[in-house]
This record gives structure tokens, C-alpha cells and sequence, in this order.
């Protein structure tokens, strides 16, 4: 890509996140709960009322926690299976068991 076209990109983006962040300011004011969704090149923004959106917000959080823990298992996992092979090829020395008295 092209520097011009790359700056170009970059403001264009600029203004967007600027004008999103007016609307959803502009919302927190007015009471209303907004959840925004992003595509790779769009984004959707609604607006909840507040008590209706609370129970939304939560079961979101919730899978978003869920989400990140289950990630953090599956790093753990593909860790531990590279440390395994790492050892298993002689590259890395497994650590030393303690001795027990």
C-alpha cells in the first residue's frame, strides 16, 4: 500500500472512532445503554435501555469470561505440548525433580 492511501485509512478512521464516541457520550447521557459490534470493516451500534440492557451486559460479560478462559486453557495446553516436544527433541532439559528426604 501506498503512504497516501495508508493516511488516508488512518484518518478516515479517526473520524469514525471520534463520531462513535460522540454517539455513544450523546447515549450514556440520554440513560441508555449502547453495545456496539464490529465487523472487519463495519460497525453496528444499539441502543438498550438501561434496564432492559443490564441483563444483556451481563450474560455478555459473562461469555467474554467464559471466552478468555477458555483460551487461557488452550494456551496453556499448546504450552505445555511444545515444552513436551521441545524435550523430547533433546532441545530443552526437563526440570529437576526434587528429591524428597
Amino acid at each position: 500500500m501506498s503512504n497516501r492511501r495508508d493516511l488516508k485509512q488512518l484518518r478516515r478512521a479517526g473520524k469514525l472512532a471520534k463520531y462513535q464516541q460522540c454517539q455513544l457520550a450523546m447515549l450514556e447521557l440520554a440513560g441508555i445503554t449502547a453495545v456496539t459490534l464490529y465487523a472487519h470493516n463495519q460497525h453496528l451500534t444499539i441502543a438498550i435501555e438501561r434496564l432492559t440492557g443490564a441483563p444483556l451486559v451481563d450474560v455478555l460479560r459473562e461469555a467474554l469470561r467464559d471466552r478468555r478462559q477458555a483460551f487461557k486453557t488452550e494456551a496453556q495446553q499448546v504450552r505445555h505440548a511444545w515444552l513436551e516436544d521441545e524435550w523430547l527433541e533433546g532441545r530443552l532439559v526437563p526440570p529437576a525433580v526434587p528429591s524428597q528426604p
